[in-house]
This record gives structure tokens, sequence and C-alpha cells, in this order.
């Protein structure tokens, strides 16, 4: 409610004023301020912070009279009474002086150059000034013993004196000496009406601390042993027979007192460093316990005993806040019912600990400015840092500077949509809390701002871009500066109201007011400023569609109005609707289009805003409304007009108990009944009058059975006049309220309740419970119901349908003086002691503890409904996660045990929602291993939920439960569970996830499977271990390559094919050499047997991880983690998935070339090639050729192929370099898309004729075999020099422009560059694998020529199976058979190639037909010894044949179904 903003102000006090400072004190206007040392009393004016006038006694009256020590003001403030140690008052006379040349100020404001007047006032002279004043001494009145305390009644002095009297004096120093009260004469009671009374027994007792309240009728008082009362005045005077005290119970160290007014509190300070406040009960008369001034043990430990006993109480002007001093040092500002908002006590303070040790900050004395906007302070540190010396005293007069809610004193209903603070001179708005819609109305009009703007004649706003339903989080203020123009002569601001799109402000100070507009970044103020002097806002103001609405007194005919300004026209009566009222009015409101007005007479009036856009002259509908007589002509017809109809006035004179005391009155659509859910719609009328007094919430209801206007059968009237019931009151200690005036059909719970603010009870939420459709309404069943719940922080606005509490905090910023500071400067002074402050803005759910209390008082439908309208939310599952959080922290923690504890229903509850799984493991990890056990008992086994997250697909949240696993099950099952979860992730594609669970199944591949771990280790989620993102512009996209893939050993395209097959042959031979295992058993005392090593030949044959982590390769576990990976590479590459295949070598550091070498005889071949092309086609996203081609191959069918293939490929590159960009058949040029594909072209044959050279060049004095040499024949007529490309002219003649066009549109037909990269990078790795077949289909979807010439070349030159050249063979004679029915156009590219099907029909005929053979299983290259270091034990017929149909059945049906455990002998 009130946060301190930057450093205080250290007011410089006069030399002459010695002897430090004692107390400072404010007059009634809190304008002036008195400061009182030990020997001066100085006169210091508010703003600016300047001295006035000060008086400085003499040695000698020093010495006859004693020191300064206390001071009261006079009410009119024409005099101050301050009060020495010696028991004298000596009276000081105050009057305005004029002096020669200043006139009746001492300092003038005037406006400089660089601010030109803007207004039609010709004085330059635009603030009073700070005012001239003469301080005489008059007189000094001896009292008999020693003062204690002072304070003013009325006109009258009284004092307490030490001897136990009061004395009354007169402001001209008379004592009335037969009205003296003897103190320990008075009777105190508990209450006014049923207990005895007795009087002080104690002679001589007195009053050390004393304050009058004209609204609690009497005096708070403080006496010497402790106790503490109040003396109530019964018959209104100060007399000895006219005085009741009634007791403060349970207090008996009180230090001292502060009255609050307009809350009817009495706060007492008490010794063991806390506040105890007390109201009044009406009734008795009694004084009862509101609430505590208590720091939290957890923030504050032993801070109020550190800081000793409580030495000052002041309370601010409008009674919203509380600053508290301690006697050792330190201060905190509480809400008026215990919210802590601000406490120096703080580690973020820097007066806490080692500081406080040191520099004993107190605070003597302080008091609040006007509106509260400064607190002043007279301080004194004391500087301990050398413990033998006497401490050393720096007073200061310091000024700590506060913002404070609109809602303090303008609580309309506009202020309680957004956050919104004020200070002295700007505005903090914060823009957050909105919700971006998809059509912004200015301010529930039916036209857009934009519109309305346009239409007023203003600039219009720049629409910012719009996103519907998304909150917006914005922390950052909005600092408005209020302009000087209007500040300098009416400061302070005392009102400021918002309006409900957020775009306009409007301000109020001493007079007039002004408004400012957002989108133009301009403020409106009165143009004659007569105008603005003529008027002062007394009871708020209000925004109503595109008008200000406010409450003021007419100075110039001495009246209270309602007057209403237009935003779109100038600032000026001429434009502006008055209307006469018969009080002063105190706060107003609105309620859609009804204006609500509480005056100072107790009674509220209704009226009824009639917007009107072509009538210059309005009339008030009426008897008690009167048009304003100095309205001039308007200039347009088309200006903006609205106008006031009363409607009803109710008086309120029987239920409160004075009008000040009156916090707020709000006009609302709620009701005690409430009907179904469904029959509520969004327009809704004015049910109920919610009046705060006091901190009571009172409701006055529509009184439904009364029929007004039946008899004249005006329907209108009827809706009009709202007859109300008597008030009953709601709740108690109510500091805010916010209720919605729009009702959401999706959220009908939460847009129909009433949100109130309580302080340090946190809030209450009055919610309806609507009966379902099925359900017998009965009339025992509540309506209504009131829910507390706790805050974290202070709530400054509720948003309704987003089930978010918006507030500020205060924070703090460090700052080191010692590299700044001056010379004879301490740095122990308070100045710097305090950091710099700042506001923040905070943010809090409260769905979960709306949940939370329904589901305690066993209202779990309800809770249901709640839960299920939020659903939408963004957050809904932290939501969830806070209501099982905090319950289970309560409950697994708590002393006693818990007869019926509440976290079953809440496991339950959260069992509704598909958020379940992922609730209960989020919470389980933010929360302690000792609480595990008490969570799971009621949600659930572990290792269920993880079979349910793996049944619904909830991958990532399984993999969360591995962790509950390893700390509360054997490392055995967690490892199951994690193959278990590992083959899931493979299936689904999940490539994060399942390398994460490889590195957590070889973290805990050594440990204990006895035992499992204490605490967690290697957490698998993704967010634990982020891959980062692959580069897009990388050589290979879509896989992830680059810094997250191992790099893979690759070959050169242009390396010689001999090398490669001689390096090849050398490993096979490498190959063959078996290590025996050596495995040694050992026994211990559990019978276990170790895991026995891996030779390093199966470590080559896994083909994965290889050399990175040799540490952990040497176990079972770690090799069976192989085993697992390279199955799953064999079902994608069996299914023919290669891109799925390249992404899981990719994110899992798959050897994948290493892998394919020993698998291109069995997973790796192609049986179908149709199949297994359009497969490829699918998953890279790659377009079938079109039939548009078709010319192409009717003129290849119609020619020989050999004439095709020179047309194609037969050009001389030199020729098509010179001629890119034209073409020469007929002498015409190219069109620009032919010549793009030119390029391409070009390209593409200029690559081969380099490839065929460098092929050739290897082939150069290679004796190989004879079938190599007519392979190389063969090709040759493919494949041939540069001097052998020549193109004649003639050639072209045979083919004509149409048939070339489309042949390069078949070229400009790929598919996506990023999967053409992955085919190429596919195509590189299946090449250095041997893996020809795909290579060959890689290279036909790519259409690349090259490709296939190169898969033949290898196919010829090194020693490939026979079978599999002639399943290529075979492959090719079916896709040319596919491609006459089905695709006619890949027809052209297979007649390109059909000389390199030929080449591989000679090698097959060469080489002999392929033997049929058994395909291979994918386990065949595993020998018993590889079985025999796993643990599976066979026969001796499984040592002597490995690839037995019997050691097969072992891998395939034995090792996937042992769940990741290795049967360890």
């Amino acid at each position: 409610m009130y946060f301190p903003v930057g450093w205080p102000k250290a007011l410089a006090v006069p030399p002459e004023d010695i002897g430090g400072l004692h107390s400072v004190l404010c007059n009634r206007d809190r304008v002036l301020f008195a400061v009182i040392t030990e020997r001066s009393l100085a006169i210091w004016y508010c703003r600016p912070c300047v001295q006035i006038v000060c008086h400085c006694r003499s040695e000698e009256s020093v010495r006859t009279l004693g020191t300064n020590q206390k001071a009261a003001w006079r009410p009119d403030s024409t005099s101050v009474a301050v009060t020495t140690s010696q028991g004298h008052i000596l009276f000081y006379h105050l009057e305005r002086e004029v002096l020669a040349g200043h006139g009746a100020n001492c300092y003038n404001q005037t406006r400089g150059g660089r601010f030109p007047s803007m207004r039609s006032s010709s004085s330059m002279e635009y603030g009073e000034g700070v005012p001239s004043i003469r301080m005489t001494f008059f007189t000094s009145v001896q009292i008999i013993g020693k003062i204690e305390c002072l304070v003013c009644v009325r006109d009258e002095l009284l004092v307490a004196t030490g001897n136990g009297m009061l004395q009354r004096l007169r402001w001209d120093g008379v004592v009335n000496g037969k009205t003296g009260i003897n103190i320990a004469s008075i009777p105190f009671s508990i209450d006014l009406q049923h207990s005895r009374a007795s009087t002080l027994d104690t002679p001589g007792i007195t009053f050390t601390h004393i304050e009058y309240s004209g609204l609690l009728g009497g005096f708070a008082v403080v006496l010497p042993d402790g106790r503490a009362g109040l003396v109530n005045t019964l018959a209104g005077k100060v007399e000895n027979n006219s005085l009741q005290g009634v007791w403060a119970q349970g207090l008996e160290n009180v230090t001292c007192v502060a009255v609050n007014n307009r809350y009817r509190l009495i706060a007492f300070g008490c010794t063991d460093g806390l506040g105890v406040v007390y109201t009044v009960d009406d009734m008795t008369g009694a004084l009862q316990v509101s609430h505590r001034l208590e720091l939290s043990t957890k923030d504050y430990p032993d801070a109020c005993m550190a800081c000793g006993p409580v030495s000052r109480l002041r309370w601010s002007p409008d009674g919203c806040v509380l600053a508290m001093a301690w006697d050792r040092g330190g201060m905190a500002v509480w809400s008026v019912y215990g919210a802590l908002l601000m406490c120096t006590l703080g580690a973020d303070q820097g007066l806490y600990q080692e500081s406080l040790r040191l520099h004993l900050f107190r605070i003597k004395s302080m008091c609040w400015s006007m509106e509260g906007y400064q607190l002043w302070m007279a301080c004194e540190t004391l500087d301990r840092t050398e413990v033998m010396e006497l401490p050393t005293a720096t007073s200061e007069l310091l000024q700590l500077q506060f913002v404070k809610s609109t809602l303090t004193v303008n609580p309309c209903a506009t202020n309680h949509e957004h956050l919104f603070l004020q200070g002295e001179d700007k505005l903090f708005i914060n823009t957050g809390d909105l919700v971006m819609k998809q059509q912004w109305k200015d301010a529930n009009m039916n036209r857009p701002l934009r519109e309305s703007i346009t239409r007023s004649g203003d600039s219009s706003p720049q629409k910012p871009v719009r996103q519907s339903n998304i909150l917006v989080g914005n922390k950052q203020w909005l600092v408005v500066q209020i302009p000087i123009t209007y500040l300098g002569s009416n400061w302070p601001i005392r009102y400021a109201a918002i309006d409900r799109t957020g775009f306009c402000i409007a301000v109020a100070g001493r007079c007039g007011l002004a408004h400012y507009a957002m989108f133009t970044r301009k403020w409106k103020l009165f143009g004659n400023e007569t105008q603005e002097k003529d008027m002062v806002v007394t009871g708020g103001l209000t925004w109503w569609r595109d008008f200000i609405i406010c409450a003021c007194y007419n100075l110039n005919e001495n009246r209270d109005e309602l007057r209403m300004y237009p935003r779109a026209s100038n600032l000026d009566n001429a434009f502006a609707y008055s209307c006469k009222v018969p009080s002063q009015i105190l706060l107003l409101n609105l309620f859609r289009d009804m204006l609500v007005v509480f005056c100072a007479d107790c009674h509220i009036a209704l009226y009824s805003i009639e917007r009107r856009d072509a009538n210059p002259t309005p009339t008030c509908g009426g008897p008690s409304v009167v048009e304003s007589s100095g309205r001039s002509q308007r200039s347009s017809l088309s200006d903006p007009s609205a106008s006031l109809t009363l409607l009803q006035e109710i008086s309120l004179a029987s239920y409160i108990p004075h009008a000040v005391t009156v916090i707020s009155v709000t006009l609302t659509s709620l009701r005690t009944e409430t009907a179904s859910s469904k029959q509520t719609s969004s327009r809704r009328e004015a049910e109920s009058l919610i009046v705060n007094v006091a901190g009571r919430l009172l409701m006055l209801q529509r009184d439904r059975s009364m029929t007004s206007g039946k008899e004249n059968g005006d329907v209108r009237k009827k809706e009009k006049i709202l007859p109300f019931c008597a008030p009953v009151v709601l709740a108690s200690c109510v500091e805010n309220m916010w209720s919605s005036s729009r009702s959401s059909p999706d959220k009908v719970h939460l847009s129909e309740a009433l949100w109130l603010g309580c302080g340090a009870s946190g809030m209450k939420v009055w919610l309806p419970l609507f009966p379902r459709n099925d359900e017998k309404r009965h009339s025992f069943l509540s309506k209504r119901i009131m829910l507390p719940f706790q805050l974290s922080i202070y709530p400054l606005a509720v948003l309704f349908e987003d089930a978010v509490v918006l507030g500020a905090a205060n924070d703090t910023m460090k700052y080191d003086f010692q590299d700044c500071s001056s010379p004879g400067v301490s740095d122990s002074t308070p100045t710097r002691l305090f950091p710099f402050n700042v506001v923040d803005r905070t943010t809090q759910v409260y769905l979960h503890h709306i949940v939370r209390e329904l589901l305690r008082r066993n209202l779990g439908s309800h809770a249901l409904q709640i839960a299920k309208s939020c659903r939408s939310l963004p957050y809904f599952s932290h939501v969830l996660e806070l209501l099982l959080h905090q319950v289970l922290e309560e409950e697994a923690t708590a002393h006693e045990p818990i007869p019926d504890p509440l976290l079953p229903r809440i496991v339950d509850f959260i069992r509704e929602f598909p958020e379940f799984l992922q609730t209960i493991v989020h919470c389980a990890r933010k929360t302690e291993i000792a609480l595990w056990s008490y969570l799971f008992a009621s949600a659930g086994s572990p290792k269920d939920l993880f079979e349910q997250c793996l049944q619904s697909g909830s991958l990532e949240t399984a993999s969360s439960y591995l962790i509950i696993l390893q700390n509360l099950e054997p490392a055995a099952v967690s490892r199951q569970h994690a193959t278990l979860l590992l083959d899931a992730s493979l299936d689904k594609g999940k490539w994060e996830l399942a390398k994460d669970l490889v590195r957590f199944l070889r973290a805990i591949g050594n440990e204990d499977p006895e035992s499992p771990p204490r605490t967690p280790v290697n957490p698998i989620n993704a967010p634990i271990y982020p891959l980062p993102p692959p580069p897009q512009d990388g050589p290979f996209p879509g896989f992830a390559f680059g810094s997250q893939a191992r790099p893979v050993r690759s070959y050169s395209m242009g390396e010689n094919l001999a090398g490669v097959r001689e390096r090849g042959s050398a490993k096979e031979r490498d190959r063959e050499r078996h290590h025996s295992v050596q495995a040694t058993s050992t026994t211990n005392k559990k019978a276990t047997a170790a895991p026995r090593d891996i030779p390093p030949r199966v470590r080559a044959d896994c083909g994965v991880f290889t050399g990175t982590l040799k540490h952990l390769e040497d176990t079972a576990e770690h090799f069976f983690i192989d085993v697992i990976l390279q199955r799953h590479a064999r079902k994608l590459l069996g299914a023919g998935r290669l891109r799925e295949l390249g992404s899981f070598a990719a994110h899992l550091n798959f050897e994948l070339i290493g892998w394919l070498q020993k698998e291109r005889s069995r997973a790796a071949r192609v049986d179908d090639f149709v199949t297994s092309l359009h497969t490829l086609h699918r998953d890279f996203q790659w377009p079938m050729p079109g039939s548009k081609i078709g010319s192409v191959g009717e003129r290849s069918r119609s020619s020989s192929y050999d004439a095709l293939e020179i047309g194609v490929n037969g050009m001389t590159l030199n020729d098509i370099s010179e001629g890119q960009n034209r073409l020469r058949p007929n002498g015409m040029y190219a069109s620009p898309s032919l010549r793009s594909s030119m390029d391409l072209l070009c390209d593409e044959l200029r690559q081969e004729a380099m490839d065929s050279r460098q092929f050739n060049s290897n082939q150069k004095g290679d004796n190989g075999s004879t079938a190599a040499t007519e392979t190389s024949e063969m090709s040759a007529s493919i494949v041939a020099d540069d001097s052998e490309l020549t193109l004649d002219d003639s050639m072209w003649n045979l083919a004509n422009l149409d048939e070339l066009e489309a042949l390069s549109q078949e070229l400009a037909c790929r598919g996506p560059p990023h999967c053409e990269t992955q085919l190429r990078y596919l195509l590189h790795v299946m090449m250095e694998a041997g893996c020809l077949e795909w290579a060959m289909l890689i290279s036909l979807v790519l259409r690349d020529s090259m490709g296939v010439t190169r898969v033949v070349n290898t196919a010829s030159l090194t020693d490939m199976p026979i079978d599999v050249v002639g399943r290529m063979r075979e492959g090719l004679s079916y896709l040319e058979l596919w491609a006459d029915t089905e695709c006619p156009g890949y027809k052209p590219f297979l007649l390109v190639i059909r000389g390199q099907a030929e080449v591989l029909t000679g090698i097959v005929d060469i080489q002999g037909s392929p033997q049929v053979t058994p395909i291979p299983t994918p386990e065949s290259s595993l020998t018993s010894a590889d079985f025999h270091a796993l643990g599976f034990h066979g026969n001796a017929s499984d040592t002597e044949n490995p690839e037995s149909e019997e050691q097969q059945s072992v891998i395939e049906t034995e090792l996937p179904q042992d769940g990741g455990q290795c049967a360890l002998s």
C-alpha cells in the first residue's frame, strides 16, 4: 500500500542548533513542521523543505528553565508549546510577516525561461511560495511536578504531571486550577456496561503517553507500570466526573500508543518489540485485540529482541499504514491490519547484524507529511566502533519518500483493475495486468478507441501488436511525470484515477484537475487558471467511458458539485456538466452506467449516467439537480456530453459511527442466492451495496419482495429504483475489496466472487456455490462460502479470469559509498545506512488456495468445476504442483498426528486431470527424499506410475520417475525400467531422451545391484542435460550433426579404390583374430558373480562408443546397451527409414559407417527396390518426377540411346562455359529459366568430368582381374575424358527447345534443400560402408547419374558379393517396369543410366549367377565367446558352430526379454 522509493533525504540543520534533535512535529495541515532541539525551535516548510524561522534560546534560559523536551501545535497553527526538563512550558506565537521586496513570502517560486507560460493567466507566479513567519516568545508557565506528556484538546492543552495530575491550560498561558484532574481517581473497567469499575490504587500514578481521539471520544493512555487503556469522556468534557477508563486486557509492558481515527484502532508498542492493535467494540465499548505486529522469525530471526522495545508509533494521514520504530534501532511500516510492507532489519537493508552492532541507528521522533508522501525522522546514530571509548552521537533530520496505492484515498472501480501507484510528483503504472484481446474498446464504449479519438479531433494512437488471451508479464513500471505547470501551484496530488483500458489518467491536487493520454503522451490542463483555482476536488474522481467524473467544491458559488469533463474536448467549464449536491461528497464509485456517491451526511445517492452526442445543453433529472449557470454555449454540436439523473438516496446514519470511517462504497451484482451457472448472463444488474466501515464489510442487498413502480406500470422505473434490505456483516479487518462488473460464462465462479484483502490474514474470497443441473436445490444448503487463504505478496489488483493476484513489494539496492566518501562525513550516518529503495511488481496464483479450501470442506465437486474451467491457463500444471506441494510439506512435517489427512483427497483430485503423472513426479523431485514415502503412499507405487507413463506415451515424465526409482529401489530395478524406457524412446524417435538414458545406464552400470544410492546421480531429463540445437546453416541440417555427433572416419571420394579394398581386406583379417575370453570367477559373501571382461574383438564388433568410454566398456551392461542400439538400428534400416537412422546416429553418437559395413549383407540388403524408393521419397519429402517430361522419354524411345546420351552429356565443358547464357539452335536465345537450368547442368557435368578423370587416373597401372578391366572398358563409354566430350552443332537439330525446357524442369523439381543435403550425406555414408543397394536408390532419388556411375564402378572394382550386384541389376529392371506403368517421370533418367545397368549385367555374366543363400540374421556375427562374456552358457555345439539356429534364438528371444539385465553366472 505504501512503498519507499529512493534514498532518504538529509535535511541540513543549521549549526547553531547544538545539542542534537529531540523531536519533529507537524501542524494540523501537515504543511509546517516544528523541529525541536535541546535549545532551539525551528519551523520548516514541507515543499520545498526549507527552514523558515528558528528561535535559539540563550544559555541563561537553558540553565534556568531547562532544555527542550516535547512540543504541541495549536489547531490553527498560530502557537507552539514546548516543554522543558525542569517543568516549564514555553509558548511561542507565530504570525505571517510581510518582508520588504518579498511580500508575504520569504521564497517565491517563479517560472524560468525554459518553461514558458502555457495558460491564459498573465501572472508569472504560479506557486504560492514559502510564507514568511515571525516567531516570538510569548510566555512561560511552570507546572508543579515533572511534565510527562502533553496533548492538545480543542483549544486547550492537557498536561500529565509527575505528581499524578492532569492540568488544563489555555493557549495564553493561563492555568485553570479548578479543572485539575487526579489521575488516581479515574475509574477503570473492562467495558462500559457490565463490569465494575475501580480506581487506580497507586497514589501519584500518572500517564507517560497520551493521545486524544475525537472520533473515539477519549484519550489513549499508557501508565508507568506498562498498563494501557482508553479514557472515555462520557459527557464530551474533560472533567472529574465525566471520565471512564477501559483497560486494554493482556498488556503489561506498553511503551507508546497511536490512535487511528478512520479505522477506530489503537496501536500499543511493547517492551518485547511487538505491537498490539486493539479495536473498540461499538456495543460494549471494550477494547478487543484486532491483530499483532510481529516480525516473522523465518525472515527476521531474533530481530525484535535485538532491537529492543518499541519507541515510536505513527499512523499515516489516511490511516492506511503504521510506522514503527525500535529503541535500539530500525523501523518498519505495516498496513492497517498488520501486513508488513517495509522493514529495515532485513539483511538487504544493511541495518541488521554488523551494521546494527557497530552503528546504533535510532529514530527519536517521526511524523508523516501531507498525504503521506514523506516520513520525517529525527535520527541519531551512535558510533560504537571503539569499545573502550564513549559512543559519539550523530543527529540528522531525514525525509523518506513514499509512493502509495491509489486505493488508499480513491477506491473507485477502475483503480481496482490496474497496478497504479501515486507519488507526490509522479505516477507509477504497470500495464502487465492487462489481457490483450482482439478488440480494444474505449472504456466500455461501443466503438473502438481509434474511432473515438479520431472523431474527437485528437491524434490516433498506434495500435500495438495484439494477441488474444495472452497474459502480459511485464514487470517494468511506466513512470508518468506530472507537469510542473500544474504541480507547482497544486501540490500535493490528492487523487488519481485510471480508466479501464489503462490509457487515460486523471489527477487532482490542491485545486483543479488534469488528465493524461498514453497514446498522445500529452497532459491537458485548464486553459483558464481562474477556473482551476475555483474548484477543489474533495471526494475523488473516476472515469466513465471518455468522461472524467469528479466530486468537487465550487469556491466561486460555495457549493458541492458533481462535474463531468469530456476527455476529447478542452479542459474548460464550457464543456463540463455540473450537478449540485446537498452536502460534501467523500467517496464516489461506478457500476456500469450508474454512479454511487457517499456524502458527509451519511447518505448514499445513486445516479444514472446517460451520454448525449448532439444536445449542447443537457439537463439533469431529479429534484436536487441544478444545471450550472456558468456554462457557456458550446462551439460545436458534435462535442460529446453526458447527464446525471438521480435515482435513489439511501441513509446509512443508523449503521455507521461517523462518515469518516467509511472506507469505500461499491455497487455490485452479487447476491447471497445463486442460480445455476448456466442461468448467469454477462449483463448483470445492480443487486447489492457493499460498504466498508472501519474495516467491517456491510452488505445491503436489494429487496426483491418490494413492488415499487407496480402501480403506475412503469417497467423501466421499476428496474431503476433499488430498495435495499438491512445490512449484514460479511467480514471484518478488510483493507481492500475487488469485484467484477462483467461475468464470464466460462469461469462463473471466479467472476461472481467477492475478493477481500485482509492484511496479515491474507485474502478471503466469498465464493458462490452453484448447484449442479441434476442436483435438487435445498434451502438449508449454503449458497456462498467465505474461504480464507494466505498470500506472500500484498494484493493490489485481482485478475478474475486468470486466477492471478497482482501486487507490489519493496526491494532494495545496495551501494558502496567507500569510493565516493567525502572528507569529514562519517560512513555511519543514517543516510548511508539506508539502501536505495525500489518498488517491484509481484504476481501470485491463487487458484490452488481455493481448491485446497474447498477440498478441506468436502466441496470437491465445486473445486472440480472451478479447476476444469481454468484448464486453459498456461500455468495450470503449475497450480496443481503448488496444491500438492504445500499439502505434502505441511502434513509430512507435522508434529501431531492428523486423523483426517488432506493429501489423499488432493491426490485423487489431481488424478482427474491428464497432468496427474507429471504433477506427482515434479512435486517429488522438488521435495526432500524423506517425504517421498508419505507422498507415494497416497499416489501409488513409483513402478506403477512409471508403467502408466509408458502406456500413455509420456516418456519424458517416465524419465523423471527413474530418479525416484533410483533412490527408492535397487540399481537392478532402475536399470530394468531404464531399459524399457530406452526401447520406448527409440521407437518413438525421442533421440534426446534416448541419449540421456544411455548415459544414465552407463552411469549406474557399476553400482551395487542390491542397494539403492542415497542421492540421485546423473539426472536424465532433457532440461538437465540439454543438447544444443543443430546449426541450421551447417553441412548437414536436420540430423543435428556438427558439435553433437562424434566425427566419423570417412574416405575421400577420389581415393584409390584399390587402397580401399586393401584396407577392407586388412580389416577383415584383423577381425579373424579371435581372442579367447578370460573369465575369472570370484566368490564373495553374497555368492554373486563378477562381470567378465569383454574381449576387444567384441568391443570392435559393437561399433558404438568405441574409444570414448573404455573405462566403462568392460562390463556386460555396457555391451548390452550397444546391443540394444544396434538392434534398433537394424529395425530402422530394415524398414528403410534412413532419415530416422541418420537422426538416431547423430544424436546417440552411433558409428554408422562401421556398423553398416558389417550389416551390408544382412540388414542393409534391399529386396524390394520399388517400395524402398517410395519410402525414401516419403521420408525425405522428395517429390516424384512429373509426367510433363514424358516427351523426353518418347523421343528417347524413338531415337537411339547413344544419341540421347550424347545430346545430354556429350557437350564440351568449354562450350558450355563460354555460352552459359545463350544457346545456338537456330540462332535463338534461351529463356531465363532455361539458362538457370543449364547453369545447373553445367556444374553437374563439370563435376562428373572431374570425378571421371580422378577415377581414370586411379585405374592407370592397375593390373587387376579381367572382370575389372572389362568393367572399366564398359564404363569408358559413359565416363570419358574431356577430349572425348565434344559437341557437334548438328546435334542440337535433333532436340527442340521444348524438350530441353522439360529437362530443365526435371532438374529443378527437387525437394527441400536440407533434405537434399541429408540425402547426399547418406549417399556418402552408404558408399563408404559398401551398402551399394541403398547408394543406388539414393542416387535414383537425387537423379544423380554420376552417383549411379560411382556405385557401378565400386561394384566392379571391389570384391563385392555377386548377390548384391544381382539384386541391383534386378532392382533396376523392376524399376523400369514400374516407371512404364506407374511413374513415367522416372523413365528419362532410367534411360540415361541404362548403360550402367548393362555394366551390372556384364559383371553378373562374368562372375556367374549368384548362389541362393539364406539371409543371415542380425545377430549371426556374434560368437560363442561373446555369449560367454555376456553370461549366456550353451552346449558344445554352440561353441563349434557360432552361427547355428539355436544360438540365434538365444539372441532373438532371451536377450530382449531380460529387461536390460545380464544373466551373470
